[in-house]
């Protein structure tokens, strides 16, 4: 009896050792998955009443996700991107008076964009990780970031146009800076922390934002994953182009923060228009700015997950 115990023993362990080698083997369960994310960049605010596909630039990150479950991944992302806008995308001097309005404002900017971010993806249709099982799924994402900038004005020094009055709109001092890109935050281009509008605060260049999108994302085998998003980052700022408030007297302007400041906050001369008065708006502060990541996602599972093999 003991003789054929073992025999059967010994069959069984043959016999599930041969099955094992033969079965294909892949990853179950809930791994952590690391990539690349590359893209492009775009922003939506007082330069732009719509999208403006020419002002798009490259956009590029590192993310790290978490399959919690199949209906819920949690998400770390890196992304780094710029953003620009120009009223000579929408002005029209012969245009309606919204058209004309932004070419005799003539205003431009260029930001870097740098964001950390903690996001939830819900898996629509599910998401099982492997071939077998889901290996494809509709999402949709939001979270909460932080998110640096810094609006950026090229400077253009123009020695011989004149205003009205027959002065030159630009001083001599100012040909150093000719072609240059100036910060213009530091330059309170409205006024902010002046006598006068000492309510005005300078806006931080760190702030926190909501991104929030849709997605799709399909396994091409048990380890890699590729997926394609669109994201909106609803920001609490309305100066991703420092463009916000009205137009503040030059003298307050230039008498706090130079020559250079009382240039790049009204840039109607540059066009041969007088300056805008004082109090004039220069932006719309009834809504914040937004900015936006889309592209492709790249990742493979890097940990965790356990290996199991097919049932047949």
């Amino acid at each position: 009896m003991n003789c054929i115990s073992r025999v059967l023993a010994l069959c069984c362990v043959l016999s599930v050792s041969y099955s094992a080698q033969a079965q294909t083997k892949g990853f179950k369960g809930k791994p952590i998955e690391a990539g690349l994310f590359l893209g492009g960049s775009n922003y939506m605010g007082d330069l732009t009443p719509s999208i403006a596909f020419g002002e798009t630039h490259l956009a590029g990150g590192l993310i790290c996700r978490f399959n919690y479950s199949d209906f819920l991944t949690l998400r770390g992302n890196a992304v780094f991107g710029q953003i620009s806008g120009d009223d000579k995308n929408y002005g029209d001097m012969n245009g309606s008076a919204d058209e004309a309005f932004r070419y005799q404002r003539n205003l431009s900017f260029r930001s870097n964009v740098m964001e950390i971010s903690a996001i939830a993806e819900w898996n629509l249709a599910g998401f099982g990780e492997t071939m077998r099982d889901r290996p494809s799924s509709p999402y949709l994402f939001a979270g909460v970031g932080i998110f640096k900038f810094n609006p950026l004005a090229q400077f253009n020094y123009m020695p011989d146009i004149t205003d009205a009055a027959g002065y030159r709109i630009h001083d001599p001092q100012l040909e150093k800076f000719d072609g240059q890109w100036i910060e213009l935050q530091t330059l309170a281009t409205e006024g902010q922390e002046t006598t006068k509008f000492n309510d005005r605060r300078r806006y931080p260049l760190t702030q926190i934002c909501i991104p929030i999108g849709i997605g799709y994302k399909a396994q091409f085998d048990d380890y890699w994953a590729i997926g394609m998003e669109f994201g909106i980052r609803q920001t609490f700022t309305d100066y991703l182009d420092d463009i916000s408030k009205d137009y503040v007297d030059e003298a307050i302007v230039g008498g706090n923060n130079g020559l250079l400041a009382a240039a790049l906050a009204d840039r109607s001369p540059e066009l041969g228009y007088t300056k805008f008065e004082f109090g004039t708006q220069r932006g719309d502060n009834s809504r914040f700015d937004r900015y936006m990541f889309f592209g492709l996602t790249l990742t493979r599972k890097i940990v965790g997950g356990k290996t199991v093999c097919f049932q047949f």
